[in-house]
């Protein structure tokens, strides 16, 4: 239990604003199983099958970053890191994982999006977001936004900034960081994906996602999820999120936000990303990567990685897994 409550105090979902409201943190202890969607509205399916990888990644797999790494991405040619209790982001080559730079940015640091040039951040504690060159880490710029920006996403335009204590989303122009507008949203948001004409967005504090038209940010519906939503993704055909406290990932189909299915996982799913024809799922809770089918959310294989891996991106061969817990990434081949 005590370990339960110390890694959620690290991720992301629950990094607060000094002053701000607390959000609502359902205990580890008793997760609502069917993810609070309303009555038979969800059936919770075991994930069948899966090997275990009980061994530790090796040696040479796990790269040391700064202090409580947190947003992870991939920029076609290399790894950066969110560093959240360093006040830094760490730039890695992603054939070997070899540092190539360590440059600062606000406080606490959390997520991380890339627009082709640039590498955007966002600064938890400073409600703030650093724009950073690509190629030197050099900062081109920091840009206010709403009260502990959280969670990042960008849709080729835009970027999109989830205000966890604001309740709200903040649209930036990437080609200069002017505010193009703010829209509210749930309780806590928490972590973005734009599935080509719209921006989902979790909401850890009241359970359900948000759907924004990218155009304008217009709110085009609000649906129900599990216990604790948090890190979320799309697969090309559907939208997946994680559900931290429920213990399991839900499918929804983008077009009315109807469920799919939900598909038990370890504890603590957060990050996911998607690899070809699998997802896979930042298991906090059990140092572990769970790699799902996206065609019947059945268990492939569950992987070992560092101490509270938080978050997950893909470079066309492996996946990296930020530790929160060991000061590390961690990075594992994808099938």
């Amino acid at each position: 239990m005590i370990l339960a409550l110390a890694v959620a105090l690290l991720v992301r979902r629950w990094a607060v604003q000094p002053g701000a409201p607390a959000a609502r943190r359902p205990t580890p202890a008793t997760p609502g199983p069917d993810g609070g969607a309303g009555a038979g509205a969800i059936r919770l399916t075991p994930s069948p099958g899966g090997a275990e990888d009980t061994t530790a990644p090796p040696e040479e797999d796990s790269f040391p970053v700064g202090r409580g790494p947190q947003g992870v991405l991939f920029d076609g040619s290399n790894v950066w890191v969110a560093n959240q209790f360093s006040n830094t982001v760490t730039k890695l080559r992603a054939s070997d994982g070899e540092t190539l730079g360590t440059f600062p940015v606000g406080r606490r640091p959390l997520d991380l999006a890339f627009d082709g040039t640039s590498i955007w951040v966002t600064n938890n504690r400073t409600n703030q977001v650093t724009r950073l060159r690509a190629e030197d880490g050099a900062v081109l710029g920091t840009i206010p936004v709403g009260a502990a920006p959280a969670g990042l996403a960008y849709d080729g335009v835009m970027l999109w900034v989830a205000n966890r204590s604001g309740g709200d989303v903040t649209r930036l122009r990437a080609s200069d960081g002017a505010v193009l507008g703010t829209t509210a949203v749930g309780s806590n948001p928490s972590s973005l994906v734009f599935d080509g004409a719209n921006v989902w967005v979790t909401n850890s504090g009241s359970n359900d996602v948000t759907k924004l038209r990218a155009g304008d940010g217009a709110v085009l519906g609000t649906f129900p999820v599990g216990d604790g939503p948090s890190g979320i993704a799309f697969d090309g055909i559907n939208v997946w999120v994680a559900n931290f406290f429920g213990k399991s990932v839900m499918k929804l189909r983008p077009g009315d936000g109807a469920v799919l299915g939900t598909y038990v996982v370890d504890d603590g799913a957060a990050g996911l990303v998607v690899v070809g024809s699998h997802l896979w799922v930042a298991n906090t809770g059990t140092n572990r990567l769970t790699e799902l089918r996206l065609l019947d959310g059945g268990v492939v294989e569950r992987l070992r990685v560092g101490k509270s891996p938080a978050e997950v991106a893909f470079d066309g061969t492996y996946v990296w897994a930020t530790n929160a817990g060991s000061n590390t990434v961690s990075r594992r081949r994808a099938r």
